[in-house]
């Protein structure tokens, strides 16, 4: 292993979702606007280290607001937490890897041959696509084509214009296909040179390029199919193109952060985020377990997931939160009694013990191959960039359940941290037949009618995103067709939670800009809808 040594650079070790690399990697100086001298190498490994999920962006976002407005989860009880500390987290980690992510782009229009620097850029071009749809889909409009570039020291940049949401989804969308289009696996550039690797030092795919660019065009229809109600004119030559490339995240390669593969770390943040200062609230929804099973007796759960995301409450009881229920269950159910599950009383069921207390193997996903799946079975049923056929929709459908099950399966069995060895808990052994039962009941079988086949295209990907809320959040946003309990009474702010709110902090150092943006939206409120909404 190389260690790159440099004053206050954070070493971190990053690897990808089944795959074995620990190589360190850094995050460099946080004084942006006067950089230590370094290379590209530590500066893409700094960038890469910031797709950890921060702790209040957990605490803060997904718990108190994303997972009951999606209704994946329901809080007994609100945390406490506040949201502008999760928004402000979130802003704060995109701003300042922006900085690593220009100072990297400056170094490749360095190049005398820029051509050698293809890979590099495509990897580039990923990253910063990642990091950047994420925050304008929680944000909306966001300072983009200006921002991040203060360590020019150039006082013109020191408060960026917000760039227009539709802007940036073209810029992102045409950055990931050229991508997929320029990764290349060999030969020398026109001017005779080889091309120029990260080799070893790419802590995420470990160099293999082919795995960047299915990443890239995964990522190119995810987001294209994001605007396309919106704007078809831009998603729809690019879904045709994902589709007819090919190139898509491989089932069982399923592509995120695994803390077994990163040389001991210890991802405590999610714990804590879950289990701390009223967070531990969190609830299993009546309206994802309705998706899981006919009832609330073990014989009457069908798919196996349920027993990955769900526990028993303290009675050994299966008891779903029904959200609007005023019966409060205040009680973390994640504190550890010696090694065994301590769920402190808690009335109805909390998410899995082992889920959320795990920090050696659980993984942070950022996209899977079951995404992948249920976005074309979306694109075949509808007809949308390709040719409607239901056969094939139905086909990816059940590749994308298939997916699904056997990644959170696999998550399960092989999980034995050092505190609580699931491995040996685990309620049940999953088996083919389970399978079987899961794809012919009627809450999941494909039928005739095609309405109905969509909202369970929607249905099975929400679910798949039971740890990245997210995404079920730009779902739910996007389709307006994501699971519903009618029995479920939703607050008014988590019915029209459609974005976060700008820090204050824009208010104060972008004044500006920050006004124009307000204008131009009208509050700056969680009730506005993003550009790509229905």
């Amino acid at each position: 292993m190389n260690n790159y040594k440099k004053p206050y650079l954070l070493i971190l070790v990053l690897s990808i979702l089944l795959f074995s690399c620990t190589k360190n990697f850094q995050e460099l100086n946080t004084t942006h606007d006067q950089p230590t001298s370094t290379t590209i190498p530590p500066l893409v490994n700094g960038v890469i280290s910031t797709l950890f999920l921060g702790w209040q962006e957990q605490a803060a976002i997904h718990v108190d607001w994303l997972y009951p407005a999606t209704q994946l989860g329901g809080e007994s009880s609100t945390s406490g937490y506040l949201l502008v500390n999760g928004s402000s987290e979130i802003w704060t980690n995109y701003y300042n890897t922006l900085q690593n992510i220009n100072l990297i782009q400056d170094k490749i229009n360095a190049a005398t041959d820029k051509q050698s620097m293809n890979n590099v850029q495509a990897i580039l071009n990923v990253l910063r696509a990642y990091k950047t749809f994420k925050v304008t889909d929680l944000f909306g409009d966001i300072p983009y084509s200006k921002a991040g570039k203060t360590y020019a020291g150039d006082v013109a940049n020191y408060r960026p214009a917000y760039d227009t949401q539709s802007d940036i989804y073209k810029s992102l969308l045409a950055d990931l296909k050229w991508a997929v289009d320029n990764i290349t696996l060999s030969g020398v550039t026109t001017a005779g040179n080889q091309y120029v690797s990260l080799g070893a030092e790419d802590t995420f795919f470990g160099n293999d390029l082919t795995k960047w660019q299915k990443f890239a065009n995964s990522l190119l229809l995810r987001y294209a199919m994001q605007i396309v109600e919106k704007d078809p004119t831009t998603a729809t030559p690019y879904i045709t193109y994902a589709i007819n490339k090919n190139l898509f995240i491989a089932d069982g390669s399923d592509v995120g952060l695994w803390p077994a593969s990163l040389g001991g770390y210890d991802i405590s943040g999610r714990p804590w985020s879950f289990g701390s200062g009223g967070t531990g609230f969190l609830r299993i929804s009546s309206t994802m377990w309705n998706l899981v099973a006919d009832g609330t007796n073990t014989a009457q759960i069908f798919d196996p997931r349920a027993f990955i995301f769900a526990d028993v409450n303290a009675s050994g009881k299966w008891a779903p939160f029904t959200i609007g229920n005023t019966t409060a269950d205040k009680t973390n159910p994640y504190d550890y009694s010696t090694s065994i599950p301590n769920k402190n009383g808690c009335i109805y069921s909390p998410f899995n013990f082992y889920l959320i207390r795990d920090e050696h193997y659980i993984p942070e996903l950022i996209m899977t191959a079951a995404e992948t799946h249920f976005l074309k079975a979306e694109a075949y049923l509808r007809g949308i960039g390709v040719s409607k056929n239901t056969s094939t929709a139905n086909t990816e459908y059940i590749a994308g359940i298939t997916a699904s099950v056997n990644m959170w399966e696999s998550i399960a069995s092989k999980t034995n941290t050092v505190e609580s060895p699931w491995a040996s808990a685990q309620p049940q052994n999953y088996t083919p037949s389970q399978l079987v039962s899961l794809l012919a009941n009627s809450k999941v079988a494909f039928t005739s009618d095609d309405a109905a086949n969509l909202k369970k295209i929607y249905a099975q990907e929400w679910l798949d995103n039971f740890r990245q809320p997210w995404l079920a959040y730009n779902l739910w946003r996007r389709t307006n067709a994501t699971p519903v309990d009618v029995a479920a009474v939703e607050d008014a702010s988590h019915a029209t939670f459609y974005r976060l709110p700008y820090p204050q902090d824009e208010a104060v150092n972008n004044t500006v800009n920050y006004n124009a943006e307000i204008l131009k939206i009208g509050t700056n409120s969680s009730n506005v809808k993003v550009w790509w909404m229905k």
